[in-house]
């Protein structure tokens, strides 16, 4: 807990955290809204919110786009969050990634461990949902193999949860092209990372 710095928070993520699609991405994807609702409740100055999504990341390490390899990754670990909402799986649905998900536990487990050792309590997230067709995604996979491997790494190594996409599964004319959302869909997913980060931050930040 400190009070002389302001409360991290890196989103890590891929083209939904980075606003792609959005008419004007740098306010209305959902860190940026993250950080207006976080604002709205320290105050100015308590939280200093970043986007670190890039666009068709993968959590896996040998895939088509790993996120490890991206220059997004490396400035996220410059930043030294103190929390992480980590936002990765769709990609590794793609059919070009069939032969990376053998390995995908073990690089989102080894992901999170990664921001854990910076000192940030990380977020898993069950990512928001998808809506064929889209032509690069196997969507049987996304269901049956990514989620799944998602959600039992997080119970596994003790990361919090965050579900994306139960409150939005109905949600399919907010996804224009089946992956990305509208600015009003980017902002109720920022509001469900402020509902999971809230109480952490306001722990965090002594209040």
């Amino acid at each position: 807990m400190s009070s002389t710095e302001p409360c991290r928070i890196a989103c890590v993520g891929a083209s939904v955290t980075f606003g792609r699609g959005l008419p004007n991405r740098r306010e209305q994807c959902y860190p940026a809204v993250l950080q207006r609702l976080l604002d709205e409740r320290y105050g100015a100055g308590g939280c200093e919110v970043r986007n670190f999504g890039y666009s068709g990341a993968t959590a896996a390490r040998v895939s088509n786009e790993p996120y490890w390899q991206t220059p997004s990754f490396t400035a996220a670990t410059r930043f030294e969050p103190h929390f992480v909402p980590l936002m990765l799986g769709t990609n590794d649905a793609q059919f070009a990634n069939v032969s990376a998900r053998r390995t995908l536990a073990r690089d989102l487990a080894d992901l999170v461990e990664h921001f854990r050792g910076l000192g940030a309590e990380v977020l898993a997230a069950d990512p928001p949902p998808a809506f064929p067709p889209v032509a690069e995604i196997d969507f049987d996979a996304l269901r049956d193999e990514v989620r799944p491997t998602v959600r039992r790494v997080a119970v596994e190594i003790g990361a919090p949860l965050v579900d994306f996409f139960s409150p939005l599964e109905d949600a399919r004319a907010g996804f224009p092209d089946g992956l990305h959302p509208t600015a009003e869909v980017a902002e109720k997913i920022a509001q469900i990372a402020f509902g999971a980060l809230e109480p952490l931050v306001g722990r965090w930040l002594g209040r």
